[in-house]
């Protein structure tokens, strides 16, 4: 990525995040984003397509940066509660991207997150699907889809909370998923 580029793409991104966390994604505009990033329409356009699509690359990248530490053998209790503490420390954008529960490109971002993260585990620790899976491509990537959005989907009960409490948003997460999965921990 060409600098001149990539330092756009940083101010594009700081001014979205800013923003989002004044203020509900749907009340943002391109003209505004362009207003605080210092940029034009034009040079938005080559970066997103829309604000929503801006948003998620910029939480997306942000997660990328915070989970980049993260061991790819960490205990997916770990792993989860990196995850949470993200999400936490931004919850203002988050919340401001629901309506009433993530915005598509947001929410997607999350779940391509966790379905990468989950199938790299099964592809490490194959043993953990229950024996009716092993084998079975189809069923293991029903079942980590199924665990990603069931996961996006309490991250959005969180988030409506308020609470903040992210132990026990890790500790329900982890009770409400089947066993098979944590005894990857």
């Amino acid at each position: 990525m060409d600098a001149r580029f990539r330092r756009s793409q940083e101010r594009l991104h700081a001014a979205v995040l800013a923003l989002a966390a004044e203020r509900p994604v749907r009340e943002l505009s391109v003209a505004g984003v362009c207003r605080a990033a210092g940029v034009t329409r034009e040079t938005f356009y080559r970066h997103a397509p829309s604000v929503t699509v801006l948003l998620a690359d910029a939480l997306s990248d942000d997660l990328a940066a915070c989970l980049a530490e993260t061991p790819a053998a960490a205990p997916l209790g770990e792993a989860e509660r990196l995850l949470l503490e993200h999400i936490w420390e931004r919850a203002a954008v988050y919340r401001g991207a629901m309506d009433p529960l993530l915005v598509a490109p947001v929410r997607e971002r999350i779940e391509d997150y966790l379905r990468v993260g989950l199938g790299d585990l099964l592809v490490r620790r194959p043993q953990l699907l229950p024996p009716a899976l092993r084998g079975d491509d189809l069923g293991a990537r029903i079942a980590v889809a199924y665990a990603a959005a069931g996961t996006v989907g309490a991250i959005e009960a969180w988030l409506l909370d308020g609470a903040g409490d992210v132990d026990h948003a890790v500790r329900a997460v982890l009770e409400a998923s089947p066993q098979w999965w944590l005894a990857a921990e």
